[in-house]
């Protein structure tokens, strides 16, 4: 199963999916309304908040993040 076909199942998904051919192509057609992608980006805003406070208390968690972040110099 397809990932829009997946959130086209769920009711909990604030998106409203649907799927047409067009022109012998598949078209996925995707639309929510305000509210819904308001709920969706504090969810996220939440789950952020969430992961910078694991972060912030963790020390293996911190040092990952550190190792993870920094870039290598690039040797030319």
């Amino acid at each position: 199963m397809t990932p829009a076909e997946q959130a086209a199942q769920k009711l909990e998904t604030p998106f409203s999916v649907r799927r047409r051919q067009r022109g012998g192509r598949n078209v996925v057609q995707v639309s929510s309304s305000v509210s819904e992608m308001d709920a969706l980006r504090e969810r996220i805003r939440l789950q952020s908040r969430r992961v910078a406070e694991h972060i912030a208390a963790d020390a293996e968690a911190q040092a990952f993040l550190d190792d993870w972040a920094t870039p290598e110099p690039l040797s030319h």
